[in-house]
């Protein structure tokens, strides 16, 4: 899984422990065990603030994508004790969406970024080939010969 979302890693991970019987956290603390990322190293101090009852606001703020905000605060409330598994599906899916979206975008750029580094290498040579030889002509008959 290392070129997945970490939204998505989270997702899995806990996904996996629901289906398998165990509890929201235990799912967060094996996405932990397995990740070691910046959004990992948030989740930890998320969990720990939630642990000691503190407000997590500060950590969701943090937060640049409302897609791992929205998951914050899903996985609060399945700490709670609510039912999450249905969110946690939903919440799947519009995060692989909003990625393919994002890819697709990017897609898109990149003919036009391309463009650049092909006109600047491949233009000189195209020059080169078109006036080689009126320039040998040209520094021959100056030559006289």
């Amino acid at each position: 899984m290392e070129h997945i979302a970490p939204p998505l890693q989270l997702i899995v991970h806990v996904k996996r422990g629901i289906e398998t019987g165990a509890s929201v956290r235990s799912g967060v603390l094996a996405y932990l065990h397995a990740e070691h990322s910046i959004f990992s190293q948030d989740v930890s101090k998320w969990i720990s603030l939630t642990d000691q009852g503190l407000a997590t606001t500060s950590i969701l703020q943090k937060q640049k994508s409302q897609y791992r905000r929205s998951l914050l605060e899903l996985l609060e409330r399945g700490l709670r004790g609510e039912s999450i598994y249905v969110y946690l599906c939903q919440l799947e899916q519009e995060i692989i969406e909003a990625c393919q979206d994002e890819i697709s975008r990017k897609l898109s750029k990149l003919p036009f970024l391309l463009l650049g580094p092909l006109l600047l290498l491949q233009f000189p040579a195209f020059l080169l080939l078109l006036f080689g030889p009126l320039l040998e002509n040209f520094f021959h008959s100056l030559g006289g010969g």
